[in-house]
C-alpha cells in the first residue's frame, strides 16, 4: 500500500494539493475530481477512494484551486480555470492513461477533459451539464462568489455547450444521477446520455438527492466502482 501527499503547481502559478494512493503502482489510475466547495478529502470522495484501492485500482484525489489544502482564491474556481487544475493533475501524475470521475462542478469538468483527451473510462455522480439552467433556478448567492467573479463564472458559461462537446467522448461512460436531485435536474443526465457517442449507462438512484450519503451514496459508489474494475481490470 502507498500514500503519496502531493503538492503541484497549475499553469497559473497556484500550488495544488493532491493524494496518490493504492495498492500497485502498475494498477490503472482512477482521477477524482471533486464538487464545488468540497475537497479531495470530503466524506464522499475519501468513500469511493477506499472502495477504488480496495478494488485493487489507483486513485489520484486533488483539490481544485482555493478548495481544501490547495492554494488561490476559491473566487478563481471557474470553468477554464478548473480545466487547467485537472490538466495540471494529470501533468503531475506523469501518465494520460487514466480513468477520470466527476462529481457534480467536478462532472463538468471531466466532461469537458473527456472531450478533447483521450481517457479509458468516465464516471460521473450528478454531474452538471447545463450550468447556466442550474445557476438561473437557484439563489444568486449560491455560486458563493463575489459579484465580479460570479460575472465572469457566468461569462465563461455561456461559452461551454457540455451536450455538444459530449459528442466528442467516445470513452465507456457510467452516469449515476439521484431521482430527487433538487440541484442538478435528472433530465440533465438523460440528455447527456443521448449526446454522448461511446458505450453508455444511466442509473438512477431513486429518492436521492444531490448530496447523496448514507445507502444513496453506497449505491452510487458500488456501482462506479464495478464500473470502473469492469473497464480497467
Amino acid at each position: 500500500m502507498f500514500v503519496e501527499k502531493r503538492k503541484f503547481k497549475n499553469s497559473k502559478g497556484n500550488n495544488l494539493s493532491a493524494i496518490y494512493e493504492g495498492e500497485d503502482r502498475n494498477a490503472p489510475v482512477v482521477v477524482l475530481c471533486h464538487g464545488f466547495g468540497s475537497s479531495k478529502d470530503s466524506e464522499s470522495n475519501s468513500h469511493l477512494a477506499q472502495k477504488l484501492v480496495e478494488s485493487g485500482l489507483n486513485v489520484y484525489r486533488f483539490d481544485f484551486t482555493g478548495s481544501g489544502e490547495s492554494g488561490g482564491s476559491f473566487d478563481e474556481c471557474t470553468p477554464s480555470h478548473g480545466l487547467n487544475d485537472l490538466k495540471s493533475a494529470v501533468d503531475d501524475l506523469g501518465s494520460n492513461k487514466i480513468a477520470l470521475y466527476g462529481n457534480s462542478y467536478g462532472g463538468f469538468i471531466a466532461l469537458i477533459y473527456a472531450s478533447e483527451n483521450p481517457i479509458l473510462a468516465l464516471g460521473l455522480k450528478a454531474p452538471v451539464s447545463d450550468y447556466l439552467d442550474v445557476e438561473t433556478r437557484k439563489s444568486k448567492d449560491n455560486l458563493g462568489l463575489t459579484d465580479a467573479k460570479k460575472e465572469i463564472f457566468l461569462k465563461e458559461l455561456k461559452d461551454i455547450d457540455v451536450y455538444k462537446l459530449a459528442r466528442k467522448i467516445t470513452a465507456p461512460t457510467l452516469i449515476v444521477h439521484g431521482g430527487a436531485d433538487e440541484i442538478v435536474p435528472f433530465k440533465q443526465s438523460e440528455r447527456l446520455l443521448k449526446s454522448l457517442s461511446g458505450e453508455k449507462r444511466l442509473s438512477v438512484i431513486h429518492g436521492a438527492t444531490h448530496r447523496m450519503r448514507g445507502p444513496a451514496m453506497e449505491d452510487a459508489h458500488n456501482q462506479l466502482t464495478e464500473f470502473f474494475i469492469g473497464k480497467l481490470l
